[in-house]
């Protein structure tokens, strides 16, 4: 299950419903309202983090700056799947918190409509710590010179291997780096019903959205060209249909994978069902919660490299300011404060792994270091290609790609090809036709 996915815009998710703006909404500037004189109260509205230490850890944190300072701060951890629809009520309805938690672009296509702080400051302030801050993450909380939102986690995607069943047919641990080698070692040790080669989500839900572009992308092609339109069909895409379908037709993937959720890769393979699934690091999470034995055989590793390479999609999640908050510049300082390497650390370890640091050196930590499982993470960062490549990454085109993926429409003609015999090239024309309706719906034209 992701959160983010994705990817870029990740996995998952500008504003649904008020995302799809027209371009004459995003242009509009908002005239800021005065800031009150003195401040005695914060909110602060994040995502769930998967444990709830990590939650109740991250709001001890911010209570105790509170208590230092002589302000009251709750911090109120909502659940992922309408956090960016509650996000767009309150907005809406002037109810917004103080401080925001984005996720993945969200913080630009606020951004674009003049509702955030310049938090250039403080991003300056923290970029150099503890080794660095990874400048992959900016482009999802920068726009022009300026930084919008604060950088909190790395969000990446990775691929999940039994390396007990890479063994029996190899004789070595090591994972493949090649989709020819996925497919050649999914076909081998493919078993079903135990036990499927490739876990992929089919389903009409946002992890196929992000699965089917990083394929995409490894065998060339892109979703759009260099000016930001649609540029979907192309031979990339018809290479990433032909393979899924090919592993489909071959019997790689589970029968009931169209039917998959967000959580179905999750279960294939913490089941035993699935040799390989792509994922982010909830999977780690729970293996080492409740599986030590199948933790044992697994690891993590880069999405197998196309014959154009492997170029991982990596999001952030992220803090903002809303300009309405009565309390920037605490706000501000809050966010420094729980931004400082050592207590970030404290969240991460509490949060079981699931969200990786966004300073360099924190990958030295121990509980890092100790888990080996992560140690590609930070090369997968510095090879990120963001989803909107080669574009330039604007507010609409971001809310642009957002509509695109909350219509869910890759999915459905993916399944299309695999269920109902449409051909990869017309599945190409058709996911391109798809994308050009909605950017021109999504840009207010006729």
């Amino acid at each position: 299950m992701s959160t983010h996915r994705r990817p870029g815009i990740d996995r998952r998710a500008l504003v649904k419903g008020s995302a799809v703006a027209s371009a004459a909404a995003l242009g509009t500037r908002r005239a800021k309202p005065a800031r009150a004189q003195s401040c005695d109260r914060l909110t602060a509205w994040g995502v769930v983090s998967f444990t709830e230490e990590g939650d109740a850890r991250l709001g001890e944190q911010m209570a105790a700056w509170g208590a230092e300072n002589g302000i009251e701060v709750e911090y109120v951890a909502l659940p992922g799947s309408d956090y960016t629809t509650r996000v767009a009520t309150a907005v809406e309805t002037g109810s917004v918190p103080d401080i925001v938690m984005m996720l993945g672009s969200l913080s630009i296509f606020y951004a674009g409509q003049d509702r955030l702080v310049d938090l250039t400051d403080v991003y300056d302030e923290l970029k150099d710590l503890a080794g660095g801050m990874y400048e992959q993450l900016l482009p999802h909380v920068m726009v022009g010179e300026t930084v919008y939102s604060i950088p909190m986690e790395s969000d990446l995607s990775v691929m999940y291997a039994r390396l007990d069943l890479i063994e029996e047919v190899t004789g070595e641990r090591v994972a493949p780096t090649t989709l020819e080698e996925l497919e050649e070692l999914a076909t081998a040790i493919n078993n079903p019903p135990q036990t499927f080669g490739i876990g992929m989500t089919l389903g009409r839900v946002p992890d196929t959205n992000g699965q089917l572009n990083q394929m995409i992308f490894n065998y060339g092609g892109t979703l759009v060209d260099e000016d930001g339109a649609p540029a979907v069909n192309n031979e990339g895409t018809v290479a990433a249909l032909t393979t899924i379908k090919r592993w489909w037709d071959n019997g790689l993937i589970p029968q009931n994978s169209p039917s998959w959720d967000d959580s179905g890769n999750n279960t294939a393979y913490n089941s035993g069902q699935a040799a390989f699934v792509f994922n982010p690091a909830s999977i780690f999470a729970y293996l080492e919660a409740n599986d030590p034995e199948l933790l044992a055989e697994t690891t993590q590793a880069l999405f197998p490299a196309g014959p154009a390479g492997s170029f991982p999609t990596v999001g952030t999640w992220s803090w903002s300011v809303f300009n309405t908050s009565p309390c920037v510049d605490q706000a501000k300082a809050l966010i420094t404060a729980i931004m400082q390497p050592e207590p970030l650390q404290d969240v991460y370890e509490a949060v079981g792994g699931r969200w990786y640091p966004v300073y360099r050196d924190l990958a030295t930590a121990p509980f890092w270091q100790e888990r080996p499982f992560f140690d590609d993470f930070p090369s997968i960062i510095e090879s990120a290609r963001e989803t909107w490549y080669p574009a330039e990454a604007t507010p609409l085109l971001l809310t642009q790609l957002s509509a695109h993926d909350q219509r869910l429409t890759s999915p459905e003609i993916l399944q299309q090809v695999l269920l109902n015999s449409l051909s990869p090239e017309d599945g190409a024309a058709a996911l391109q036709t798809a994308m050009e309706l909605t950017f021109a719906e999504a840009a207010g034209e006729e």
